[in-house]
């Protein structure tokens, strides 16, 4: 089936708001309470938004590298672009003889999630041999400029990739809104708390949660934070003899 792939250029989904904000139900969007059963809408829209976050890296895999391994706005728009258009994937949901295409629209931040996803799952090998790492006091990545979120959520999910990687791994090996995917957010819900900024809370649903997560442990592989450099040892006088 032929899907037109749209990336739309402002993020939805996860935000950072003062503790005292109320926070909406997991999985709630504005205007789904008048929708028959939304969890199952919104299910059902994340799994086909992975299908077709599987087929872009299959088969734009140098694209997609590209446009995740940028940290300036204007390279990132023109890799988008590159990715935008028609495209043959012929695992998509909703496909039939009388469906000859849909369009899919992403915004931006659950788009870099999906598609790290992906390209984490093409190098499970890599990512499982992960291990923990102290806290660092601070983060910040230069791919923080072109998430599109807050940058306190990618700093927590900075912190919890390197803190928590299996337990990050275990969740995108997980199906979206499976009970599977439900335990494993439980698991990470501590480190979540570790990490994240103090006075601040997030509001949002756990598809840009996991989109966050997904984003920084990719980008702990394929971008690494540069290591400080040691100063050296002041040289030592030599004793007069």
């Amino acid at each position: 089936m032929k899907t037109r792939v749209l990336l739309l250029a402002s993020a939805i989904g996860l935000s950072v708001n003062a503790v005292a904000a109320a926070e909406p139900p997991i999985g709630s969007r504005l205007g789904e309470r008048i929708q028959k059963d939304p969890q199952r809408k919104e299910r059902d829209a994340a799994l086909g938004a992975q299908e077709m976050a599987r087929c872009l890296v299959n088969k734009q895999r140098a694209t997609v590298r590209a446009f995740l391994g940028t940290t300036n706005e204007q390279e990132a728009n023109r890799s988008g672009a590159k990715m935008s258009g028609e495209l043959e994937c012929f695992s998509m949901t909703e496909g039939n003889d009388l469906v000859e295409g849909r369009r899919v629209t992403f915004p931006q931040d659950l788009y870099r999630g999906m598609l790290s996803e992906w390209m984490i799952k093409t190098d499970l090998q890599a990512f499982s041999s992960l291990q923990s790492l102290p806290r660092e006091l601070t983060y910040s990545r230069d791919w923080y400029a072109v998430s599109a979120r807050d940058p306190s959520v990618d700093e927590m999910a900075t912190c919890v990739s390197e803190i928590a990687p299996q337990e990050t791994l275990a969740l995108l090996k997980t199906l979206p809104y499976s009970d599977e995917e439900g335990s494993s957010f439980a698991a990470l819900v501590p480190h979540l708390g570790e990490c994240l900024r103090a006075g601040v809370k997030l509001t949002g649903n756990r598809q840009s949660l996991r989109a966050a997560v997904a984003d920084a442990l990719y980008q702990r592989v394929a971008s690494p934070a540069p290591t400080p450099a040691v100063a050296a040892a002041p040289a030592q006088p030599t004793a007069a003899h």
